[in-house]
């Protein structure tokens, strides 16, 4: 994948944590639980119809940016 910043090759890896791993709106205390409220957007990997602890993502060591492809289609 070609980052978008600067067009260079990005490197494939995982972002990881034990609990999930969640997008959410606001910054929260306890953030290895989903929110119960509020909007959130759920970035775990699904593997043969089940959750796993991380998920996908492409980085480009020349920006420092990091980029999460959450569509599970």
């Amino acid at each position: 994948m070609k980052c978008p910043y600067c067009n260079e090759e990005m490197e494939i890896g995982y972002i990881q944590c034990r609990d999930g791993v969640y997008w959410s709106e606001k910054k929260r205390n306890i953030a290895a639980l989903p929110p119960v409220r509020g909007k959130y957007i759920d970035l775990r990997a699904i593997v043969e119809g089940s959750y796993q602890s991380y998920t996908t993502a492409y980085n480009c060591p020349k920006c420092k940016k990091i980029l999460i492809d959450y569509d599970k289609e």
